[in-house]
């Protein structure tokens, strides 16, 4: 396929939307042909960058209202708080599960949070591009890295986006915990990055 593919926007599953992705789909109105009807296409960046602002914005949204206001509710250091709160987990635990559950309910798109600093390894790039991209976004802080890759005989569009420390207790948390390998992280720091994959074929 070309540099766009054709999809089709149903709703956006992500804390709370659902996005289904079709490919080559139309929806007929009831007063007219189907011939006369437009196919919506859109270019692989534009899904992606649409994707991220969906996920960064829940993020957001979660590190804000819940894991800020917890770690100030509980005046203790945030490790402390994940130790004795099983109800409410860090950003990064959160988005592996709900990615995996938007592709058991079909979508084709796939995201998931890394870091060259992961507390938890399985956060650590896995591909050359994620490292690549990774240390892209480190080095250029207002910017997103964009490419192709080919994963399992399937072609992508792969973006990298910047993943900032939001809040105190991201700094906290990170600065704090026994398992992290840096420990000098200021709010507003580039902690990591967001990759967003988008099938170039299917």
């Amino acid at each position: 396929m070309s540099g766009r593919i054709v999809v089709l926007f149903g709703s956006v599953v992500l804390a709370g939307s659902i996005l289904f992705v079709g490919t080559g789909c139309r929806q007929d109105s009831p007063q007219s042909p189907a011939a006369s009807q437009p196919v919506v296409t859109f270019k692989p960046q534009e899904m992606a960058d649409a994707l991220h602002a969906v996920i960064a914005a829940d993020r957001e949204v979660y590190a804000r209202q819940v894991v800020q206001r917890l770690a100030e509710s509980k005046h203790a250091n945030t490790t402390e708080v994940w130790k004795t709160n099983g109800s409410s987990l860090p950003p990064a635990h959160l988005l592996r599960p709900a990615s995996e559950s938007v592709q058991q309910k079909g979508a084709e798109f796939h995201y998931v949070v890394r870091s060259l600093w992961p507390i938890n390894s399985k956060n650590a790039p896995e591909t050359a591009t994620e490292k690549t991209g990774l240390q892209y976004v480190l080095d250029h802080p207002d910017s997103n890295y964009y490419t192709e890759e080919s994963l399992g005989g399937r072609r992508y569009f792969t973006a990298v986006y910047p993943d900032r420390a939001i809040v105190p207790s991201c700094v906290e948390c990170h600065n704090q915990h026994p398992d992290s390998p840096r420990r000098d992280f200021q709010p507003g720091d580039i902690m990591g990055g967001i990759v967003v994959r988008v099938p170039l074929e299917f």
